[in-house]
């Protein structure tokens, strides 16, 4: 098969060609927002969304959306003078990754018996040192002893 441009199938696909044309009007209300925003908030707001008059940002804390909201009519206001058809803003917070705690998990002791143990050590004496499942299984060793 040969290759061919993407904008070639953009063009046959009047879908991929909307999508295409929406993806523009999100980067242009990007840089729009980026421009109407304090220096201080710059960056701190994406475009999600543009749909029916609504433009949806996604913030990445409580802190920035409140923020945000107090200066909404300001903010929709230089959009609209910077010629955008924006009748409204809804602000988002954006889900983070889960990062955890801060604490380690407590660790549950099974006990392992002599023969297991000794297949365990001999598993892991035959990788590298420094290997990751050698260091791991050496750590449960350890363990399964003490327990």
């Amino acid at each position: 098969m040969a290759t061919s441009p993407l904008n070639r199938f953009i063009g046959r696909s009047d879908v991929l060609a909307r999508l295409q044309d929406h993806a523009a009007l999100l980067q242009r209300l990007q840089r729009k927002l980026d421009a109407a925003l304090p220096a201080v908030s710059r960056g701190a707001a994406q475009v999600a969304n543009f749909q029916d008059g609504e433009l949806i940002l996604h913030v990445a804390s409580p802190v920035m959306a409140t923020r945000l909201k107090l200066g909404l009519e300001t903010l929709k206001h230089s959009l609209q003078v910077a010629g955008e058809p924006i009748q409204s803003i809804k602000v988002k917070v954006r889900a983070s990754p889960f990062t955890g705690n801060g604490r380690e998990e407590e660790v549950i002791v099974r006990p392992i018996g002599a023969d297991g143990r000794a297949a365990l050590l001999g598993l892991a004496e035959g990788l590298k040192p420094d290997d990751p499942l050698a260091r791991a299984l050496k750590r449960m060793i350890e363990r399964s002893a003490k327990g």
